[in-house]
């Protein structure tokens, strides 16, 4: 799935999309001067939810890139990478990949330029 960023925020194309809370991947661009990254005031940039789960990511009020996967009725797991030096006059492009069978999310900016794991307990 790709979708793009907007008058600050990602335009919403997964609003009649089927994403699967066990295992996927979403990427996304940000625009230039789309994001401030070191304004500490937070900017959602993906809140998608169904029966079995929801998806979140948000540039948070600390400065940190993270998303949250929320499994209903296991557990939440979250990653963050910190981006109060990214470049507001740059795109930067964000990638996540989540798998319950293999126990672990990733979160990359730019490529894995800035990338982290996070391990699944559930």
């Amino acid at each position: 799935m790709q979708i793009g960023v907007k008058e600050q925020h990602i335009e919403d194309l997964t609003k009649n999309t089927q994403m699967n809370v066990e295992e996927g991947s979403i990427t996304f661009w940000i625009d230039v001067n789309k994001v401030k990254y070191n304004d500490n005031q937070a900017t959602i940039l993906l809140n998608w939810g169904n029966k079995d789960g929801s998806l979140f990511i948000v540039k948070d009020s600390d400065n940190k890139l993270k998303f949250f996967h929320v499994y209903y009725g296991f557990g939440r797991t979250d990653a963050e990478i910190d981006v109060r030096d990214l470049s507001s006059g740059e795109k930067h492009m964000v990638a996540v990949t989540w798998s319950v069978p293999k126990k672990e999310i990733n979160l990359y900016i730019d490529g894995g330029k800035r990338k982290v794991k996070s391990l699944i307990k559930y």
